[in-house]
């Protein structure tokens, strides 16, 4: 029955990543919308279920995508960020809300940085501000679809 309700719910996030991606994209940044589920449910459920939720996502991701060179990148980057994640489960009673806060950002900045340095790689050697650029960006735009979703559910209260 568990595996029932998270292949659903890799299923839905998938479907509304897909989805909803053409219609969020600013050029060539769109935000990840599956990076945002799972941060919640690795805070939520801890190490295993975030761990196995990132690496499955994100082969569902890389087994849709038609032509992907850097195949295996997906679930390697979203397993991690799973793993890392899981770290903050119940931390928010002990820790204080805006370094609760500052350590998912930082996992959040940390797995679009891994990620873009493979995959721009090229851009990065021929111009480093472009990168940045790219980088920050791209992040930056994650983090703002995450910091809407704060106000209807905060990350803080679904550790508990």
């Amino acid at each position: 029955m568990i595996v029932f309700k998270y292949s659903i719910i890799i299923f839905v996030t998938f479907l509304f990543q897909m989805w909803t991606s053409e219609f969020f994209t600013l050029g060539t940044i769109d935000p990840d919308f599956c990076l945002i589920v799972l941060l919640y449910i690795s805070i939520r459920y801890g190490g295993l279920v975030g761990t196995l939720f990132g690496f499955f996502i994100g082969l569902f991701i890389d087994l849709s995508s038609g032509t992907n060179q850097f195949f295996g990148l997906t679930p390697l980057i979203y397993t991690t960020t799973g793993y890392f994640s899981s770290f903050l489960k119940g931390e928010n009673e002990r820790l204080n809300k805006l370094y609760f806060t500052s350590l998912w950002i930082i996992i959040i900045l940390c797995q679009f940085l891994i990620f873009s340095l493979i995959v721009y790689q090229q851009l990065l050697l021929e111009s480093p501000v472009q990168f940045l650029i790219k980088w920050l960006a791209t992040s930056l735009y994650t983090l703002l679809f995450a910091g809407i979703l704060q106000f209807m559910i905060p990350i803080y209260k679904i550790s508990r």
